[in-house]
């Protein structure tokens, strides 16, 4: 009778272990693909400054703004914060053939 009691707490013992083992591989691949959103949209968000970086250093060169301190305090805070984020990417993945970036000319869109 006790052999029985002992088999059966095993069982329960490695039947508790599969389910935690299962669970935990399923919690860490969800935590992984959330890293990988949050890496993505931090790209993003880098690209779209580095564009207002470029498009604000080209306002600031054009003859009617030169010399336009206010115009260099922001462009000059726009590339601390283009640096700042710079600092924090983890992932020093080159960009995709094709997908280069685009310089912002069209001051409509």
């Amino acid at each position: 009778m006790s052999s029985i009691i002992i088999l059966l707490v095993l069982i329960l013992c490695l039947m508790i272990s599969i389910f935690m083992n299962i669970f935990l591989m399923w919690y860490v691949w969800r935590a992984l693909q959330q890293v990988s959103y949050y890496d993505l949209e931090m790209k993003e968000v880098v690209g779209v400054i580095q564009n207002f970086t470029s498009h604000l250093s080209v306002v600031y060169e054009m003859e009617m703004f030169y010399g336009d301190e206010t115009l260099r305090h922001l462009l000059q805070h726009a590339k601390d914060l283009t640096e700042a984020f710079n600092q924090y990417d983890t992932y020093s993945e080159e960009m995709p053939e094709g997908a280069e970036e685009k310089p912002y000319d069209d001051v409509t869109e």
